[in-house]
């Protein structure tokens, strides 16, 4: 059931002080985008919708960046709901929202979003001891660069993330050169773009380097002259 304005505009009035001005204005925002998807009936059955960023941040002047961040808090506070293999899917609960808006006790959520927030960190921080002793690279750097990877991948919840998942990226890295320096670019590229398949690195680390090589060949001149007198 949704808001008339006025509780709609309150409701954002105690949202910021809440959670800040982006974050509100973020949530507004998804209002409204959920109610286009009620009214065309776009999610799946489970509720889930999918994003254009791009519209979002056109709307909101919220950088993609800050949008993940914005529904990171979300998520914490039990409002929305992250699509585990797209990140451009989600759902998101107004009813819980109104709830949580509505406690006049903010303290007493504050609380409970600190507890909550501790309990992840801790649960994130047992995940990642768990994926990195998948790793058989004995490197330092190379190991502290899939440790990186992992980290960023666990951080982002973008996709179900598991041991198999671990092994076959680093066994793909491995297997593709035994060049350090190339293996590095590769986690450093899956890192950067939250890939958690190696070959999506590989492809766009040969792309990069195609493109360079193009750029840099020398125009190709015709041979002309003699054996002896032969100019280019």
């Amino acid at each position: 059931m949704y808001l008339d304005l006025f509780d709609e505009l309150r409701l954002n009035k105690r949202l910021i002080k809440i959670a800040g001005f982006e974050v509100a204005a973020y949530w507004a925002e998804l209002q409204s985008i959920l109610k286009q998807v009620v009214k065309k009936q776009t999610a799946d059955e489970r509720g889930f919708f999918c994003l254009d960023r791009e519209y979002l941040e056109k709307e909101t002047t919220l950088t993609i960046a800050k949008q993940l961040k914005c529904e990171e808090k979300l998520v914490e506070m039990g409002v929305v709901l992250k699509h585990q293999e797209d990140p451009n899917r989600l759902a998101i609960s107004v009813n819980n929202m109104v709830e949580i808006i509505t406690d006049e006790d903010t303290k007493k959520l504050k609380k409970t979003k600190a507890v909550k927030s501790d309990e992840k960190a801790a649960k994130l921080a047992g995940m990642k001891a768990t994926m990195k002793k998948a790793l058989v690279e004995t490197d330092p750097e190379l190991r502290r660069a899939y440790e990186l990877w992992i980290d960023g991948m666990i951080d982002a919840a973008n996709c179900r993330f598991t041991r198999a998942v671990v092994q076959l990226f680093e066994k793909t890295v491995t297997d593709y050169t035994p060049d350090k320096a190339k293996r590095l670019k590769i986690i450093e590229i899956a890192t950067v773009n939250s890939y958690k398949d190696a070959t999506w690195a590989i492809s766009r680390l040969s792309s990069t380097r195609h493109t360079t090589m193009a750029t840099r060949l020398p125009e190709q001149k015709i041979c002309t002259g003699t054996a002896e007198n032969v100019t280019f």
